[in-house]
């Protein structure tokens, strides 16, 4: 099993961990709760699910559209506190089940980013229920083209980069609401069965965020 497979199962194990632990909390949580301190550290899951659009950069790209739909996945790393500021490390796998038709006469070309992740370091602040805090590191994907009309596909794994920011709120003292924003760069690398032969292609994402966290 190659290593983003393994951050995939990791998201699944986040979903699942996050889904049971909401299910013991209130629906919606009050202003006036005592959380004491907030402890910022320590291990944690969380599940994605959302929706997307995989901009296609390089020559190669002519004649293809834009896949977009459905993600799933999640993310597991370590987080911890000293004197409010939050030093930690993360890694996150995704799955998707889209693809896009090229454009005519191309109709018969297929586009998609089967699986990517990310494995990151995180630097934060934290004050009251509050914490804001930026992220970067490394990213990767499988990115496949596939020919239906000549019976052909060919499928590239690529390397690139990843930056965000965000904010987590505490929700409970084990349970935080994310949002963020985050993009991926995927480098391009040479593909032979695009519509114009020969030629580079390569991936970027935009990505937003809003998940419920466990921590413990």
């Amino acid at each position: 099993m190659g290593i983003r497979k393994s951050f995939v199962l990791a998201g699944a194990f986040a979903t699942l961990a996050t889904s049971a632990s909401a299910q013991v909390l209130d629906l919606w949580p009050s202003s006036n709760v005592d959380l004491g301190q907030v402890k910022w550290s320590g291990f944690m899951v969380a599940p994605y699910f959302g929706y997307e659009t995989l901009k296609l950069t390089g020559a190669g790209r002519i004649g293809l559209r834009d896949p977009q739909g459905w993600r799933l996945g999640g993310e597991v790393g370590y987080d911890y506190e000293i004197n409010h500021f939050v030093i930690g490390a993360a890694a996150d796998g995704f799955y998707t089940w889209y693809n896009s038709n090229g454009s005519a006469p191309y109709s018969g070309f297929q586009t998609r980013l089967t699986d990517y992740g990310t494995v990151r370091g995180r630097f934060g602040y934290a004050f009251d229920r509050i914490m804001i805090f930026g992220t970067g590191g490394y990213a990767f994907g499988d990115l496949s083209v596939k020919n239906s009309a000549a019976g052909l596909s060919e499928s590239k794994t690529l390397g690139g980069w990843t930056v965000g920011a965000g904010i987590d709120y505490a929700y409970r003292k084990n349970l935080f609401v994310r949002f963020e924003l985050a993009h991926i760069s995927l480098d391009q690398a040479t593909f032979t069965s695009v519509p114009t032969g020969q030629q580079k292609l390569g991936a970027d994402l935009d990505l937003f965020k809003l998940n419920l966290i466990s921590k413990f």
